[in-house]
């Protein structure tokens, strides 16, 4: 600075005004015409690292490639006009810019850097003088903050905040070019056990190492995110096929199976994906997450380590349902449901001995609807046991009804799975008994192939029952897994032969087979047996000569509503040709 001319300010002089540069806290550098550095005060040699002071004599350009961008704004490298330096030369005041300075022997600091045109005394631009302030501390803040609001802290992947941006910012970049997208979220199977035998540190560094494992299987442009606890989502994108998706996943799995190191001891983990694909699935965020965890739930009961993915068409059948379940439930609350009755006829006495009570819904559009046509779709519901309560309560309105005219008889109810294994049921039969005297007349029917499900419970609660006087009848005998242990086990009085093996035995000696086993094994327990779907009389007939005396279907009588039962009964008369000659070995007959 040897000549002090172009910085005099009123009132300093030259030494003064050098004292006052060396002595700032706040870099000062000087800049000539062309962009090259004459001067930096030490303030600015120190924020610069340079102790050598090799600084001095380049050019701006030099500082400017260090720059990122004012507040943290990435600013292309092309954009060097935009610069302060570059501006203030050609006559603007400008700033500030972000710069990232790493030395090689020393810390990385951050400046902000402001530049002003240097003006000789006719106000003519002679060089730039830039001031440059060290906000490393202010920097390091803000991106502690920032991983804190957007990682996870103990991987250091993305959390449910970023995923959640980057998901929104992967739909509109798929959107937009027609691309596929993979999202998916991920539980760890064995998690909670590693945790238990190892301890939480040893947790800690296996989800650091399924965090490490992750990133290495994904490609650069996919996202791996730990959105809680050992819960993970993914996105996978730039994908073709479906079939490029499961290869991704597939990678995944094996790498998470793998043995793990935890502090000299081995861990085996698996995981459980699930996956929904975009634009097959919704474009909806929060629904391509949710059809995500559905997906990883059934993965889950599946058998885990394995991915599932999810299938719209599905939902949709579901969505539906759920529609068709309510209107069930609405149906049922206005009284909209009736029983008719199928009797059950002793072919050999000629005599009737029970009913059993069919449901039908009486809808009001679609008019009479058999039971198969809903009560499929409700079995694993909660409605099903509000329908089953009340077929029960009508049943034994329409028995007390029948004594009152005169008929003592049997009403058989079928009764689902759901029900019965209710823990409340018992309770609740026996409240709709307490002022009924005909519980021995009530008959509950279960499904042979329900009753497998949980053979000891269902076994437990058929002896309940029956020590309250209540009989039970295994309806569709024949289409489960049957055996001489079940039918021990089981000791319903009624096996009840399924229409498909009756409908069919003229014709196909395996079903007749089917149901002369079933009435043998009836007499060497000595159950009852009652065929279903006799539909003519040649079938009552071959019936009768197998030794199965009780019947019922359309060949003995329909289904009578409850108004049509008593007439029925007062004019029926047995048929004649129900007389064949006397079988070898009569089995018991129903009731």
């Amino acid at each position: 600075m040897a000549e002090c001319s172009p910085y005099e300010f009123i009132g300093l002089d030259c030494s003064q005004m050098r004292a006052i540069l060396l002595g700032l806290d706040e870099g000062i550098l000087l800049w000539d015409l062309r962009g090259y550095l004459t001067f930096a005060n030490p303030a600015a040699l120190t924020q610069l690292g340079d102790g050598a002071q090799t600084s001095l004599g380049r050019h701006w350009r030099w500082l400017a490639r260090t720059r990122i961008g004012a507040d943290l704004t990435d600013v292309p490298d092309d954009d060097e006009a935009h610069f302060p330096v570059a501006l203030a030369l050609g006559g603007q005041h400008a700033g500030p810019a972000l710069l990232k300075i790493a030395p090689p022997d020393a810390r990385v600091r951050w400046l902000r850097l402001h530049a002003r045109p240097l003006l000789d005394g006719a106000g003519q631009v002679i060089g730039a003088v830039s001031s440059s302030a060290d906000v490393t501390g202010l920097i390091e803040q803000e991106q502690s903050l920032k991983r804190q609001l957007h990682f996870d802290v103990l991987t250091g992947l993305p959390n449910r905040a970023l995923f959640s941006d980057r998901l929104d910012q992967a739909l509109a970049h798929n959107r937009r070019h027609g691309q596929h997208l993979a999202v998916c979220l991920l539980d760890l199977d064995g998690f909670k056990a590693v945790n238990d035998v190892h301890g939480h540190a040893a947790g800690d560094l296996l989800l650091k190492q399924v965090a490490d494992r992750l990133h290495e299987t994904l490609r650069g442009d996919d996202t791996a995110a730990r959105i809680g606890g050992d819960e993970f989502a993914l996105l996978i994108g730039d994908l073709k096929t479906a079939g490029q998706c499961e290869q991704v996943i597939k990678r995944i799995l094996d790498a998470l199976a793998t043995p793990y190191r935890l502090n000299g001891s081995e861990a085996r983990i698996s995981a459980s994906i699930g996956v929904t694909l975009y634009p097959t699935d919704a474009t909806d965020p929060d629904l391509l997450l949710r059809h995500a965890d559905q997906a990883m739930y059934k993965a889950k009961q599946s058998g885990k380590n394995r991915f599932c993915i999810f299938d719209p068409t599905l939902e949709s059948r579901s969505r539906a349902n759920l529609g068709l379940i309510r209107k069930i439930e609405q149906a049922l609350e206005r009284n909209e449901f009736a029983l008719h009755y199928q009797p059950k006829v002793d072919c050999r006495a000629g005599r009737v001995v029970g009913f059993e009570a069919l449901i039908r819904w009486n809808h009001p559009v679609l008019g009479m609807r058999m039971p198969g046509e809903f009560l499929p779709l409700i079995e694993q519901e909660d409605v099903i046991v509000h329908i089953g309560d009340w077929v029960i309560g009508e049943a034994l309105r329409q028995q007390a009804r029948l004594r009152a005219a005169g008929h003592d008889l049997t009403i058989s109810v079928n009764i689902a799975a759901r029900q019965l294994m209710r823990r409340q049921f018992a309770e609740r039969l026996e409240a709709l008994l307490e002022h009924d005297d005909c519980r021995d007349r009530l008959e509950i029917e279960i499904l042979e192939t329900a009753a497998l499900e949980d053979i000891g419970t269902v076994s437990s609660l058929i002896a309940s029952f029956q020590a309250r006087g209540i009989r039970f009848a295994l309806d569709d005998f024949g289409t489960g897994y049957s055996s001489l242990v079940h039918l021990k086990r089981l000791a319903a009085s009624v096996l009840k032969i399924d229409q498909t093996f009756v409908r069919d035995m003229l014709d196909d000696p395996g079903d007749l087979a089917i149901v002369q086993g079933v009435v043998g094994l009836a007499g060497a327990f000595q159950r009852h047996v009652v065929a279903e779907g006799v539909e003519d009389m040649a079938q009552v007939r071959r019936l009768l000569e197998l030794g199965c005396d009780v019947m019922q279907g359309y060949g003995i009588s329909r289904p009578l509503p409850a108004d049509g039962i008593v007439p029925w009964l007062d004019d029926f008369v047995p048929d004649p040709l129900w007389s064949p000659p006397s079988p070898a070995g009569r089995t018991v007959a129903a009731h």
